[in-house]
């Protein structure tokens, strides 16, 4: 007799005979989820419990609800459970639930980078990864079982069935490719991503060296060093709240957080400030760079750029270096290069291109600067090997007279706690060493005297051209800094050079020899120049008055004119005895 119901979990089928039923339930993937009911059911059963059931005991029974009634309440089960037990045909469970639910996980963490983007708080940023990557493995494992489990469902009535199951086996391998994938990506991107912002937030981003912070030269100018990382920006403003005369901000850094370089541009950019950079200053530091009113680099000194290089920074991609490079005014063909650049390399564009593009203002000898300290931690042995590696002169000077080399390094350790400028700092240590040169000078090979007596004319008539009162000051002997930075840089570096020379040459010489005939010479040279007997008394005189100040640079010219004009045995003479 036709008088059972069964509900299989999708279908309700009836009415059935009792070896229908039957049939149908031991075809069943999993019979604990079907239900059953009959006539004399107060509601729907397990199988366990309908099949043991006896007859009704009443000839009166209860009125049932219809079928149709009780259904609706198995029906309204939860729909994440019922993917999860795989109760949904393979088709819905594939194609359906599998899709809708990829576009709501689209959703869900577009929703939620949306809301975060901004922060720049490490444990915010930490919670961020762990909750994203939480909710794309749970979605994973809840669409991949359920799939297989509805998977082996079909497969099971197929088989009772008689028939093959292709499709079913086919859903079961995409199963199996999704694990893979899911484990692939967590390695690849989620346990680093989720890694790194554990080490920002709890570890003080071990990554990036220590940064510093350091005011210099009587609190004009102040020095960031080290890694650009979080809390960074916290402390940089507080030092400017406290040194309202800061007007510059020198970078020494290897880089670090976007997060962290987009508050520091502001700061730079709403205060007005200069940017100077000394030695070097790539990747995230030049987010930081771009933001000066002045952006000055020193000769030599190194601009790198790349696309942001650590996956627990603010964003996944470069919108926010191109908001702030393009802010600053950089062409959008020097950013597309800039951010082109992978974040394993890095792209250090030349001065030229530097100052084409309006990324760097100004090319600086760095004189009106403080001395800073690579990333703030030069010690005196950090000086040492600093010194040694910048000019064969400090070797040279290091060898042979050690004593005077230690003085030049206590100046330059001095000199950068203190943060005094470059100029002076340099010109302290020019000093030094020209008391030492001037010194060996006599005593020096021939061929650097010719040199020097070369290197004397065109220093004095750079200077002559420029001011010739600050021309009489350096000749007789007693510049000041801004005498000194009259000197073009090629001159400067072959004094240097020629100081190194003097060191390594000198030895006894022998006594120098009658220089008269030569000396008449220059007179006479000088005397169709224009210039008298007591025009060249002057040159030796102790008091110079102001008025002749023109006229005692000019003379000093002419003088060594006529010295390096004579023949090199007769140059070399007079210049040891004018040097003796």
């Amino acid at each position: 007799m036709a008088e059972w119901y069964l509900f299989d979990g999708v279908d309700q089928l009836g009415p059935l005979d009792r070896r229908d039923l039957e049939d149908r339930i031991r075809r069943h993937s999993n019979p604990s989820t079907a239900r059953v009911w009959r006539d004399g059911f107060s509601d729907w059963k397990t199988v366990e419990e309908a099949l043991d059931a006896g007859p009704a005991s009443s000839p009166e029974p209860a009125l049932s609800p219809r079928p149709d009634d009780h259904s609706g309440q198995v029906k309204r089960w939860n729909f994440v459970a019922r993917h999860w037990r795989g109760e949904f045909p393979l088709g819905i469970s594939h194609w359906v639930v599998g899709n809708l639910s990829n576009i709501f996980a689209v959703f869900v963490i577009g929703l939620a980078t949306a809301l975060n983007q901004g922060s720049y708080d490490p444990f915010r940023l930490f919670l961020f990864y762990v909750l994203v990557w939480a909710f794309v493995t749970m979605l994973a494992i809840w669409q991949l079982v359920g799939i297989w489990r509805s998977a082996q469902r079909r497969r099971d009535e197929r088989v009772a069935m008689g028939k093959r199951a292709v499709w079913a086996g086919l859903a079961k391998l995409l199963v199996c490719l999704g694990v893979l994938n899911t484990v692939f990506v967590l390695i690849r991107t989620g346990i680093p991503q989720i890694s790194e912002a554990t080490s920002v937030a709890f570890f003080d981003d071990p990554r990036l060296p220590p940064y510093a912070i350091k005011l210099l030269n009587n609190g004009s100018e102040v020095e960031i060093s080290g890694g650009i990382k979080f809390g960074l920006s916290n402390d940089f403003e507080r030092i400017l709240n406290a040194s309202s005369g800061v007007r510059t901000v020198h970078l020494d850094s290897l880089g670090g957080r976007i997060g962290e370089g987009k508050k520091l541009n502001a700061m730079i950019g709403a205060r007005g400030l200069d940017t100077y950079v000394e030695a070097r200053c790539l990747s995230a530091c030049t987010l930081v760079f771009v933001a000066g009113r002045q952006r000055v680099l020193k000769k030599g000194a190194q601009l790198g750029f790349h696309r942001a290089a650590f996956a627990g920074d603010d964003k996944l991609d470069d919108s926010a270096e191109r908001s702030i490079y393009r802010t600053a005014g950089v062409p959008q063909a020097f950013v597309d290069r800039a951010l082109a650049t992978s974040n394993a390399s890095i792209w250090i564009p030349t001065e030229a291109e530097l100052l084409a593009a309006g990324v760097v203002t100004r090319i600086s000898s760095g004189d009106e600067y403080a001395v800073a300290g690579i990333e703030g931690k030069l010690t005196r042995d950090g000086w040492d090997k600093a010194l040694q590696k910048s000019a064969p002169l400090y070797q040279v000077l290091k060898e042979k007279y050690p004593a005077t080399y230690d003085e030049v390094l206590d100046i330059f350790v001095n000199g950068a706690s203190r943060g005094l400028p470059q100029a002076e700092v340099v010109g302290q240590t020019r000093t030094k060493i020209g008391d030492l040169t001037r010194k060996l000078l006599p005593q020096a090979d021939d061929a650097v005297l010719i040199d020097f007596g070369r290197l004397v004319l065109d220093q004095y008539t750079a200077i002559q051209a420029q001011d010739k009162a600050a021309c009489y000051k350096y000749a007789s002997g007693q510049p000041d800094q801004n005498v000194i930075k009259m000197i073009p840089a090629p001159l400067a570096e072959r004094e240097a050079e020629l100081n190194a020379r003097i060191i390594r040459s000198t030895q006894v010489r022998a006594d120098s020899i009658n220089n008269d005939r030569s000396w008449e010479k220059i007179r006479a040279g000088l005397s169709r120049k224009g210039y008298a007997g007591r025009d060249i008394e002057m040159l030796t005189g102790e008091t110079i008055g102001e008025a002749d100040h023109a006229r005692y640079c000019d003379l000093a010219v002419a003088l060594y004119q006529e010295i390096t004009a004579l023949p090199s045995k007769e140059a070399v003479a007079v210049l040891r005895e004018v040097l003796s």
